[in-house]
């Protein structure tokens, strides 16, 4: 999956968990700067509900392209639209 949009602004060192919600498929994505990275990270290693949130997505991400190899970019846009509107981000460029 790729991200549809990008971030203004790097993200604090100790971001919240809506800040984190707001990048979570591009953190999984690895489309995010280094810098909001370990930001993003340092924050799942803290917080359980964060974590289970990604662990919860990834596994779906996972799944879909080990069941779909063949998926068109396009379907997997809709269904990072999906995870980011869940997320409570509902942008998009």
């Amino acid at each position: 999956m790729r991200l549809r949009r990008a971030r203004p602004t790097p993200l604090p060192p100790d971001p919240d968990c809506g800040q984190v919600a707001a990048v979570l498929q591009a953190y999984l994505d690895g489309e995010l700067a280094p810098s909001d990275t370990d930001a993003v990270a340092g924050h799942l290693e803290h917080c359980e509900r964060c974590h289970i949130e990604a662990a919860t997505v990834q596994r779906v991400i996972d799944a879909i392209r080990r069941q779909r190899p063949d998926l068109e970019q396009g379907s997997l846009d809709r269904m990072a639209g999906f995870v980011d509107r869940l997320t409570g981000d509902g942008q998009s460029s």
